[in-house]
């Protein structure tokens, strides 16, 4: 093995992108069970670990995108976090508006809309201190109240925290830096193990196993860097087809290794030279990766209008629980028509959101930025 050159500091990680469009369809999968052969499908069933691929990836990328900067101080704190707020805030709230106008349909929908509903607006999984925690995106945090509105957001509150506290940990300089992370993924592993059965904790602290596993990325790139990664085919196949069957497996206690399973995985593909590598490198599946925070986050939105429009025609037995979980009773063959048919409209929804609302949002950030740069330069 050989180190990774400086010139590569600034390499892309397609592949692994790639692989986390694939992963959050799963996880949309998870979130839409059905009595298809596509929702018994066993990595499907346990599709919730692959949340952990996403705390795995944001650190391997984050830390090699921002954490020399970091340390150099080319890059401020508060830059930094203005540059991930633009990445993740205008969609996460173009989508809590969209909730926020179901709920207003209810106040002025009258008879019409309420033999749909049997609740009250803003009440339940939609009450107002929830509206208020994913506002400031502290629902993973364990504050009472905070499970509602778009579910899935809670793991976009913990990264958010995550990426605030790790901007101050890359400014430590050395090997303090690698024995400080190394303790925050240690305290992550041991809180979810005081706490839980097993890894699935989302708002009662979910905030810490998203610093475990983010933790466990910055590790694996500075292994990356300092040993190169082990690339070839044979290696991303037995590491693909091995990490299948442990989330198609993992249960109960063992489910505390995903962090470290995810880590392995990021650590061989990101080397991107193998017949896995060179799958993922197809256009379908990039155009997947490029959309994949458009599909995490719309997918339970979606699920639940889906779900009444099928409910509506009455042609299934259809319902979605506090959760934003589907669950659609018909024919396996039905079934996964359908399942394929929410897929299919997911994507094109979130190619319109990535367009409309996730690209825009970005580009406006970085202009604002430009700007401050700009009139700061004058003031001086």
């Amino acid at each position: 093995m050989t180190a990774v050159p400086s010139s590569e500091a600034k390499m892309r990680f397609d592949v692994l992108d790639a692989l986390r469009g694939i992963c959050a369809v799963i996880v949309v999968l998870y979130h839409f069970k059905s009595s298809g052969y596509i929702s018994n499908l066993m990595v499907v069933r346990n599709g919730w670990l692959f949340v952990d691929y996403f705390f795995v990836l944001s650190g391997f990328v984050i830390a090699h995108s921002y954490g020399e900067r970091l340390r150099e101080k080319t890059v401020s704190v508060g830059r930094f976090m203005a540059l991930r707020m633009g990445r993740i805030y205008p969609l996460h709230i173009a989508v809590l508006l969209g909730f926020v106008a179901l709920e207003m349909l209810l106040v002025f929908g009258g008879d019409t809309i309420a033999q749909y509903v049997s609740r009250e607006p803003f009440s339940g999984s939609r009450d107002l201190w929830s509206l208020v925690q994913n506002l400031f995106l502290i629902q993973s945090f364990g504050i009472p109240g905070g499970p509602g509105w778009n579910t899935p957001a809670w793991s976009i509150a913990a990264e958010m925290w995550t990426y605030f506290l790790f901007a101050f940990v890359f400014l430590v300089r050395g090997r303090a830096m690698l024995v400080l992370t190394g303790a925050l993924a240690l305290l992550g592993l041991g809180f979810a193990v005081m706490t839980s059965d097993d890894l699935h904790i989302t708002f009662q602290g979910g905030f810490l196993r998203c610093v475990f596993g983010f933790a466990m990325g910055v590790l694996t790139y500075h292994a990356f860097r300092r040993f190169g990664g082990i690339g070839g085919s044979a290696w991303e196949v037995a590491l693909l087809l091995g990490t299948i069957l442990y989330v198609s497996f993992a249960e109960d206690a063992l489910t505390f290794a995903a962090p470290f399973v995810f880590s392995a995985m990021v650590f061989v593909l990101a080397s991107q030279r193998g017949v896995v590598s060179r799958l993922l490198s197809m256009k379908a599946f990039q155009v997947l990766g490029l959309l994949s925070y458009s599909i995490y986050m719309v997918h339970n939105f979606l699920h639940g209008r889906f779900a009444e429009v099928l409910q509506i025609t009455g042609l299934v037995d259809v319902s979605v629980n506090n959760d934003g979980v589907t669950s659609l009773v018909a024919t396996p063959l039905v079934s996964d028509i359908l399942t394929i048919a929410m897929l299919a409209l997911l994507v094109l929804v979130s190619f319109v959101s990535y367009h409309l609302v996730e690209k825009p949002g970005q580009t406006i950030t970085r202009r604002w930025l430009a700007k401050s740069d700009q009139t700061s330069g004058q003031a001086a």
